[in-house]
């Protein structure tokens, strides 16, 4: 199928590598204002059967190249919720694109006790509480009237380990007071934050680690093109009445998300310097397999 290209929109570049910015990345001018980072174009929209995409910037660094949206490619435009999400927008360029090897990160709450603000926590599962995200891309494109292959696919080891390892190194790297190389993440819909007792009934007597809003539909889809998927989930504040409840939004997030975008965006940068976007060793792309149902 031919990429489908608008007067005034980007053509899709052939890139294996993409990174999906969020609430970390926010205000930090990434990728443009990093040593070592070659800009190869900016502010390139492109045209996708759920409509057109929020500004992608295609990018080198160490001799990679990749592509870089920011906040989930999520704008006043654009939604994270059905139809024609962002994520839907998103993923079907890096599906065209050929990407094999994603980055995500956001800001989270903690629902587990011993996680403080400013803690990275690298997460290798999650649970999905959302109920207005897509599920599957490629049925989302087959009701566009595209044709197109249908995948099924396992959620086992739903993080790549290889990727979630370069990430916490790249996070003691940058200075993150503690890192973690574990944690169950529990998707909330969003966009409010929770009640003390969502918190507690739903998260923390679970066995859920953080909250957050964007890890789903994205390591979803990224196991239905066949890539690998890890994220930075940076704790931003603690959930509502886990420890002390005076925490104001200014501090938690836009204060917050000041002092460690860099940082954020810096592991980022330093886990793209050290990924092999060839070496397929971790499996991730042994869990998906073509649909019976056609």
């Amino acid at each position: 199928m031919e990429t489908m290209v608008i007067p005034g929109m980007s053509n899709i570049p052939e890139v294996k590598i993409a990174v999906l910015g969020g609430s970390t990345t926010i205000g930090a001018n990434f990728p443009r204002a990093y040593e070592g980072v070659e800009v190869i174009e900016d502010n390139m929209v492109f045209e996708t059967p759920f409509g057109p995409t929020a500004p992608f910037t295609h990018a080198k660094v160490d001799g990679k190249e990749f592509l870089y949206v920011d906040f989930h490619g999520i704008n006043r435009q654009i939604r994270n919720t059905e139809p024609d999400s962002s994520g839907e927008r998103v993923f079907y360029v890096l599906w065209k694109a050929g990407v094999k090897k994603i980055i995500g990160t956001a800001l989270c709450g903690s629902s587990n006790r011993l996680l403080d603000p400013a803690d990275a926590v690298i997460p290798d599962d999650f649970v999905d509480f959302t109920t207005k995200r897509p599920q599957m891309l490629m049925v989302s494109l087959q009701d566009k009237g595209e044709d197109v292959p249908r995948y099924s696919y396992r959620l086992h080891q739903p993080t790549c380990p290889t990727l979630s390892d370069s990430l916490v190194e790249a996070c003691e790297e940058a200075g993150f007071p503690r890192v973690f190389k574990r944690g169950i993440v529990g998707v909330a819909e969003g966009p409010r934050l929770e009640s003390p007792a969502e918190i507690k009934l739903r998260y923390q007597n679970l066995g859920i680690d953080i909250v957050t809003m964007n890890f789903v539909p994205e390591v979803f889809f990224a196991r239905e093109i066949g890539a690998c998927y890890a994220a930075i989930e940076l704790v931003s504040n603690y959930g509502e009445g886990l420890i002390d409840p005076r925490w104001e939004g200014n501090t938690a997030f836009r204060d917050f998300q000041k002092r460690w975008s860099r940082p954020t965006a810096e592991a980022i940068l330093h886990a793209l310097k050290a990924m092999n976007p060839d070496d397929d060793s971790c499996g991730c792309s042994t869990y998906r397999w073509e649909s019976i149902l056609l």
